[in-house]
């Protein structure tokens, strides 16, 4: 590598090799941080969030409502290029709940 700093042998600074984790949680009106387990994973660097229904969820920055938040059908997911210093918060309509899978990658 010419110029630039020189990685240890076996570790590259394009992939993730510090940690994954992945969890369910239960999702109702009450928004909750998405994470899995009690904090981040130290050192995140993407979250994915999967819905596995029945009902739709919502996801977004604190404070997340189901006219603020982005929408995820049952069985649709999405993958956030968010760090542990950025929270997201998942959020279900009225008397709904629905499970969503978190993974996080370090």
């Amino acid at each position: 590598m010419s110029g630039g700093a020189l990685i240890p042998s076996g570790e590259y600074d394009d992939v993730n090799n510090d940690g994954y984790v992945s969890g369910a949680v239960s999702v109702t009106s009450v928004a909750i941080e998405a994470k899995v387990g009690a904090s981040k994973l130290a050192g995140r660097e993407w979250i994915t969030i999967t819905n596995k229904g029945p009902k739709t969820l919502y996801y977004g920055p604190a404070g997340v409502t189901t006219t603020s938040g982005d929408f995820l059908y049952k069985d649709q997911f999405v993958s956030l290029n968010h760090g542990e210093l950025i929270a997201v918060f998942l959020v279900c309509a009225g008397a709904d709940t629905a499970t969503a899978i978190v993974q996080e990658s370090a």
